[in-house]
């Protein structure tokens, strides 16, 4: 049984080993707005395959894209989901189809405000040149903003690398759209979002998307959920 949930996924489910996400362009606000309830009618409708634990729709807060974000259990059980008889098509339904890019958790930071309900996400994608590069990406990132206070309304950072080894994706929550338009507008004294955004070698920053949750199913009898 599929369950609708009123908050975005929980990024550090135990039980979650694989992890798909879709992009795909909209051009405006009417096609968006459409092909996100095309989208959660038919993915709320069909059967859901075996180690499928929560999909979550988000629309661009510039009306211009969805973005799809898949819990699985982990890779075996995605594989025989696409290889059924009748396969199972991850994603946005009702989109262009493409192979799945898959994604594994790799390390979180939690500011002070964890407690505070998330209003926004914002993804910052990054190509790299390969598994090395992914790793001292991050910790990169991690090592400049250790000592580093949690900007106002920042309330997570959860870092995927693509299993191709191509991409590096940072899903972050924040209390809503305005407290991140603050961060990138305010003061770089240390220089940390110069060298995260262009300056570190064989890392290439591909733009971020700020994004509203529009819907989340899980499957019922999964608590850690929210």
């Amino acid at each position: 049984m599929i369950r609708r949930i009123e908050t975005p996924p929980k990024i550090t489910r135990a039980d979650v080993n694989t992890v798909v996400i879709t992009v795909r362009h909209t051009s405006d606000t009417g096609r968006q707005t459409t092909a996100a309830e095309a989208a959660t009618v038919g993915r709320g409708e069909e059967p859901w395959p075996d180690g499928l634990l929560s999909w979550s729709l988000f629309t661009s807060t510039d009306e211009q894209a969805l973005m799809a974000y898949e819990q699985w259990g982990d890779d075996d059980a995605l594989d025989s989901a696409l290889a059924s008889p009748v396969p199972y098509l991850p994603g946005i339904l009702g989109t262009e189809r493409s192979a799945p890019v898959r994604y594994r958790l790799d390390r979180s930071y939690v500011s002070a405000a964890e407690w505070a309900p998330v209003g926004c996400v914002v993804t910052p994608v990054f190509d790299v040149d390969g598994p090395q590069r992914q790793r001292y990406f991050i910790d990169e990132v991690f090592a400049m903003t250790k000592d580093v206070a949690p900007m106002p309304g920042s309330i997570a950072a959860y870092f995927h690398t693509s299993t191709d080894d191509t991409r590096v994706f940072n899903y972050a929550e924040w209390s809503d759209e305005q407290a991140h338009i603050d961060m990138v507008t305010a003061d770089d004294p240390r220089g940390i979002r110069r060298r995260i955004t262009g300056e570190i070698p064989g890392v290439r920053p591909c733009g971020y998307r700020r994004w509203h949750l529009h819907t989340a199913l899980a499957t019922a009898g999964h608590a850690d959920v929210g």
